[in-house]
């Protein structure tokens, strides 16, 4: 059951239930790991991720450079960003279209 913001919370503090308890368990609840994190939390969480991607492939391509040459820095750093757009682009596809039809058939316009 959907608890209205604005109502009381129903672990009894007397707070509203957006200052108390929203987006956390209530008291009783069991908590399931992923299940229950907030989507903020996630968006969060892969934001950081796909940051300390980026930071790790400048560290690569200033050692690369710094190590084998200018020429080999750039190369290094290019590499790891395209590596880094490759995977900040893969890494949640959306889900399959169930009314997608049969991808492999060629109608031509025909009407069957």
């Amino acid at each position: 059951m959907k608890i209205p913001r604005n109502e009381p919370c129903p672990c009894g503090s007397g707070v509203k239930y957006k200052k108390c308890h929203l987006g956390k368990p209530l008291p009783g609840e069991e908590t399931d790991g992923d299940a229950t994190m907030g989507q903020d939390v996630q968006s969060a969480l892969a934001d950081r991720r796909v940051q300390g991607a980026i930071v790790v492939g400048i560290l690569v391509s200033v050692g690369a450079g710094i190590w084998q040459g200018a020429y080999t820095g750039i190369v290094v750093g290019a590499a790891c960003l395209l590596g880094i757009i490759a995977w900040a682009s893969f890494r949640n596809p959306p889900p399959p279209n169930p009314d997608a039809g049969d991808p492999a058939a060629l109608n031509f316009g025909r009407q069957d």
